[in-house]
């Protein structure tokens, strides 16, 4: 099939949109695409003329009664798609204030019918001239992203995106009913088994972008959220390993001689935890499901790396001089690296997700 921009749908959710702004756009969108959805989220009778207008144009017009959020928009959008635009290949979102051009939405859908797998992202490259709260908070969410995920994407913040129809039931029941909603579905990739591709797009704010809803601080905390349950995880499981540790050297190998004794309540201890530990970042951690085969084997051996590690730098720190303040910075050093290091090897290695295919 060759590309045609008509086979796709441009999704456009909509909150009080100005009339000179909105309605240009719908004209001139509809002379490259057939299907052009748009949700009044709940602008009132004082925006009835803009919708009325670009229902006249051609475009079908969805109608919150009352304000939902951009995210509960979007998925009425999706969800009438996916029921009443059947031979629809893939759908494309995009704002209505005028941030993205007709010729990038164009890029966005080309780039979906060559990577009909994946997440297409219209990406700003933040070069010059835009506001410094944007430049910042993209670039710090788009270190937390990275480091959370293993996924690379430039510009976090972006409407403009491009969306195989076969992801679109999960987007119809993705979680968020307002801007986190597009976050969501950034931190949902990985679990799905879909890989993004980005590509550029121009560069626009309006009125210095001061409209924008964007929160680093609170989105950095949403994706941060995988590394906190994993640290979570990772003190639960020592505090079981103390726990089992303790209880097996005090009562049931009581009667043994100290090595012996010592050895088991180690072994058995840490079987445990590395078992409760497993089932915990399989689970609640890095997705929970469809991971490459092999997952269990390639955790335990992780975790028989890391011990025999954590003893050679046990034993290669006896004989640091300085006594117990610097061989406790040492643990401490070596402690932070690698529970850094694990959780970039579980997920990347350990529990990688399969690619999904349509």
């Amino acid at each position: 099939m060759e590309f045609d921009t008509k086979n796709y749908v441009v999704l456009i959710p909509a909150y009080k949109p100005v009339y000179d702004q909105m309605v240009p756009f719908v004209n001139e969108l509809l002379q490259s695409y057939d299907k052009i959805v748009c949700v009044d989220d709940g602008g009132g009778e004082a925006y009835a003329d803009v919708f009325a207008e670009c229902r006249r144009l051609g475009c079908i017009v969805l109608t919150h009664e009352v304000n939902r959020g951009k995210g509960a928009a979007l998925r009425t959008g999706i969800a009438y798609i996916m029921d009443e635009m059947k031979d629809a290949l893939g759908v494309i979102t995009a704002d209505c204030d005028g941030q993205h051009t007709v010729s990038d939405i164009k890029k966005v859908t080309e780039a979906l019918y060559e990577h009909p797998d994946d997440m297409i992202i219209g990406g700003r490259k933040f070069d010059k001239d835009v506001p410094f709260r944007s430049k910042a908070g993209n670039t710090f969410t788009r270190i937390i992203y990275k480091l959370a995920t293993g996924i690379s994407i430039y510009d976090t913040q972006t409407g403009l995106r491009g969306f195989p129809r076969s992801i679109l039931p999960e987007l119809s029941k993705l979680e968020g009913d307002r801007y986190e909603y597009e976050m969501n579905m950034l931190l949902k990739l990985r679990d799905w088994g879909v890989e993004p591709y980005e590509v550029t797009i121009a560069t626009i704010y309006i009125n210095e972008n001061k409209g924008s809803h964007f929160n680093a601080m609170r989105d950095g905390l949403r994706i941060g959220g995988r590394i906190f349950k994993y640290a979570a995880g990772s003190i639960v499981s020592f505090l079981i390993d103390w726990l089992v540790f303790l209880l097996l050297m005090k009562l049931l190998f009581s009667g043994m001689s100290e090595t012996l004794r010592y050895a088991l309540s180690y072994g058995i201890a840490r079987v445990v935890s590395s078992v409760v530990n497993y089932m915990y970042n399989r689970l609640a951690v890095f997705g929970g499901k469809n991971y490459e085969r092999g997952a269990t084997a390639r955790y335990f051996a992780l975790v028989v790396v890391v011990l025999l590690l954590g003893m050679l730098v046990q034993r290669l720190t006896a004989y640091v001089p300085g006594g117990d303040i610097v061989h406790s910075i040492i643990k401490f050093v070596y402690d932070t690296v690698m529970f850094v290091v694990n959780y970039i090897v579980q997920r990347d290695f350990v529990f990688k997700i399969k690619k999904r295919k349509t």
